[in-house]
């Protein structure tokens, strides 16, 4: 696996943001979608994920285009059981990766993204469905993208971002 290096910032929180992932089936593309009042700025990337920022380095959207068939399955894989809540910053923008690992277990209903492979790891939980897993000199060493939707089309994921335009914080 190459090591990426991708720089965050993680402060403590008492409240996260609500997100939710769709996998389209028609289109073979993952988005998870954060509610945040924040604007596109930047991205961290590669051949098949984009990670899109805001100004001020907070997450707005993860966008996967591995077809889910061929994301690798781990019969034992399981996402963490509990994490504290964290805001993630990204410090690293307009930064391009490459070499992750796209895991999932039986029913691929999580996606776990490999960036690094680290021993000594914290996983926090930024957003509703999103825990981030954090090496000791806070590089990003893992996105674990919980409770996938199924959707055709982007229509359930529409009407979420059309809810949760409205909403407030």
């Amino acid at each position: 696996m190459e090591q990426n290096r991708i720089n965050i910032e993680v402060i403590e929180t008492v409240k996260i943001p609500k997100g939710k992932a769709f996998y389209d089936t028609f289109e073979k593309l993952l988005n998870y979608a954060v509610k945040s009042k924040g604007t596109f700025h930047s991205f961290v990337q590669s051949e098949f994920l984009s990670i899109d920022v805001d100004k001020s380095g907070n997450l707005l959207n993860v966008e996967v285009s591995v077809d889910r068939n061929r994301w690798e399955v781990v019969p034992d894989l399981a996402p963490p059981k509990s994490a504290g809540f964290r805001t993630l910053k990204f410090k690293d923008l307009r930064l391009n990766v490459h070499g992750e690992t796209y895991r999932t277990g039986q029913a691929r209903d999580f996606l776990h993204i490999r960036f690094r492979d680290d021993n000594h790891l914290q996983t926090y939980e930024v957003a509703e469905n999103l825990l981030v897993d954090v090496n000791v000199v806070s590089e990003l060493s893992g996105i674990w993208i919980l409770h996938i939707d199924e959707d055709c089309g982007f229509k359930k994921e529409m009407a979420y971002r059309k809810g949760t335009a409205s909403e407030k914080n």
